[in-house]
């Protein structure tokens, strides 16, 4: 069961990369019964971003979008554990308050990325099947 949702999760994600959409937390909340922890849907989500792309390298994570088209907290968190110094390069340094221009500026960038990722490896697929 909790592999489906992983997986679900990730077909979810990279059908939004794909498309250069954005997932809201509305709908990931959605993919999970009333009575399902926040601690397991983030555990599944923490894998299923995982299972997309090496999180020090791509987080396909920031596709995820608040009412303010923003990934909440969770994405700045990774962000931050796994590539500090490019956090720190648009944040500057995390004890201090972060703007919401800089948060937008480091959450399109990653999203450019993770188009472009999902796009390189839809046509690497393509490729292969033919």
């Amino acid at each position: 069961m909790e592999v489906e949702r992983v997986e679900r999760i990730v077909v979810a994600l990279r059908r939004a990369a794909e498309h250069e959409r954005l997932l809201t937390y509305q709908r990931f909340h959605a993919m999970f019964g009333a009575s399902d922890p926040l601690t397991a849907r983030y555990d599944a989500l923490e894998r299923a971003i995982a299972s997309l792309g090496e999180v020090s390298t791509i987080d396909y994570g920031v596709l995820l979008a608040l009412s303010n088209g923003l990934p909440g907290p969770d994405f700045f968190r990774r962000f931050q554990k796994h590539r500090y110094n490019d956090y720190v390069a648009v944040m500057g340094p995390p004890i201090h308050r972060q703007s919401i221009k800089r948060k937008r500026m480091l959450v399109e960038a990653e999203r450019r990325r993770v188009y472009d990722d999902a796009r390189q490896k839809a046509a690497n697929h393509a490729a292969e099947t033919v």
